[in-house]
């Protein structure tokens, strides 16, 4: 597995503390999809947090660990986007989230909160280590 900190050490970004393990336990606790390790892993290093992003959209907002079941609850994940997984938002109207439907490993998408459709999601990362590798970077490519 990677290690979040060797990767985020140097990186410019808004870090929360980290998430109490208990707190990411229950999350994992309460799906059914198992999350990958990566996405846990930053969890645990910064529970939530924001900053630039070398992909599209350029920018992210990480949901933190006590948010993530009852965000996805609220926007109705299940009902709108069977097959997707959120964990956070670009902080301008797209969701971010894991596209479950197809296996591991999961890809990374955006999609539009308004029309919240699975045929409006982009797909901007082919894993969630990738997406990782690009926070904090300027320039979306």
């Amino acid at each position: 597995m990677m290690d979040i900190s060797t990767i985020l050490m140097d990186v410019k970004w808004n870090k929360k503390a980290s998430a109490d393990p208990g707190l990411v336990q229950n999350l994992v606790d309460s799906v059914t999809e198992e999350l990958p390790e990566e996405y846990l892993a930053l969890l645990l290093y910064s529970d939530g947090g924001d900053g630039k992003l070398g992909i599209e959209p350029g920018w992210f907002q990480l949901w933190a660990a006590a948010e993530v079941q009852v965000l996805n609850k609220s926007y109705e994940i299940d009902k709108y986007l069977p097959g997707f997984f959120g964990f956070g938002s670009n902080g301008a109207g797209e969701l971010l989230a894991f596209e479950i439907e197809y296996g591991k490993p999961w890809k990374i998408a955006r999609i539009p909160f308004i029309s919240m459709s699975a045929m409006e999601a982009v797909m901007i990362a082919n894993d969630f280590e990738e997406f990782i590798r690009t926070i904090g970077q300027d320039g979306v490519k």
